[in-house]
């Protein structure tokens, strides 16, 4: 069944990216040939900072704006003067061009976040209300934020390892969640990610895949997300249980969006107790070979294809099933039988679930 496309809201074509990115490349070209020219004028730098105040404001991301300022400049460097003739460049000059064209968008990103730093604190409460099960009626009617009726709830963190920097990663998404709902997803996002709270009139469950693969793309590092549907009084629960299927996700190292659907059996293998070792334990007698867990992994994560398994591990067919027999001598279990396979996966959740509850503790 295709997927639908995620419902999005309205946008003015006037201030759709691809304009906004062009304009910035056609300022900063002007600003450049009068600047090298010696025609600096004090409406010149007036007009980049309203510009990019405009910018920052339509949530076109600063590194994005800075590269093309470079853009900007080197166009304007590879002009012809009239005649034909190269023009000779003062490296000086375009030092200072650089610096002069950098502070200017620099400074109006940093002036635009205080312009909004009252209503971006009174939407991050009001999701913490929602999502911890607080009143909300003073913080709708002072912050002037509507609520609606029903939300996604939607658990997210960035999949990368411990002290890879997030910072970038959690600002471009939430200016994309911003520039996107137009204010109407509330988040409460920190470095580590958090919860963000989509109106489900806005959003299709199957709209839900491609928003996410969006974030990802957007924010440049992978994105694990679950998701949970709510009205409001069921928030805090519903974010409760996202958050706990979240945790399971990421400690069997997956990405993308997953329902509680997606991860009932994952969920029900990895809860705590004797059945959990005992399935953990299945492939202890493995430790010492590392090659046929690897190959045993790979085989499931395939949909136990021979072929994908062989090309994935750099191997011959041949080699994958000598080693799949090697697995079942060892553990009792054939992965070429239901029964076998069955355990073998079973055991490769809950082994892969402990040992990440082992680093973590």
């Amino acid at each position: 069944m295709p997927q639908r496309q995620l419902d999005r809201p309205h946008r003015d074509p006037s201030r759709c990216d691809g304009h906004s990115l062009t304009h910035a490349v056609q300022e900063c070209l002007e600003l450049s040939i009068c600047i090298l020219a010696g025609q600096e004028r004090p409406e010149h730098l007036r007009r980049l900072r309203q510009e990019a105040t405009r910018w920052a404001r339509d949530g076109i991301p600063i590194d994005t704006i800075l590269r093309l300022v470079h853009d900007g400049v080197r166009l304007a460097l590879e002009l012809d003067e009239p005649g034909g003739r190269r023009q000779t460049i003062d490296s000086a000059a375009v030092l200072d061009l650089l610096a002069t064209i950098t502070s200017t968008v620099t400074g109006a990103y940093e002036r635009q976040p205080k312009a909004h730093a009252g209503k971006y604190r009174s939407a991050r409460t009001l999701a913490a209300a929602l999502i911890e099960g607080r009143p909300t009626s003073a913080l709708t009617r002072n912050g002037g934020i509507d609520i609606a009726d029903e939300y996604w709830v939607l658990a997210v963190a960035p999949a990368v390892d411990p002290g890879v920097p997030t910072a970038g990663p959690i600002r471009r998404l939430r200016s994309e969640l911003a520039h996107r709902f137009r204010g109407t997803a509330l988040d409460v996002l920190s470095l580590d990610g958090g919860t963000v709270l989509v109106p489900t009139t806005l959003a299709e469950d199957a709209g839900l895949d491609d928003l996410v693969a969006d974030l990802t793309r957007i924010a440049g590092v992978p994105i694990t997300a679950t998701v949970a549907r709510a009205e409001i009084s069921a928030i805090p629960a519903a974010a409760d249980r996202a958050h706990e299927l979240l945790d399971l996700a990421s400690r069997l190292g997956m990405t993308g969006l997953h329902r509680f659907d997606d991860l009932a059996l994952e969920y029900q293998l990895t809860r705590p107790g004797p059945g959990l070792d005992q399935l953990s334990a299945l492939l202890d007698p493995l430790d010492d070979h590392p090659d046929l867990l690897s190959t045993l992994w790979v085989f499931v994560v395939n949909d136990q294809s021979r072929k994908r398994t062989a090309s994935r591990l750099h191997l011959h067919p041949n080699s994958v099933d000598y080693r799949l027999k090697r697995i079942a001598q060892l553990t009792g279990l054939d992965a070429s039988r239901a029964s076998g396979l069955w355990y073998l996966r079973s055991a490769l959740i809950a082994r892969s679930y402990r040992r990440s509850i082992s680093r973590t503790s």
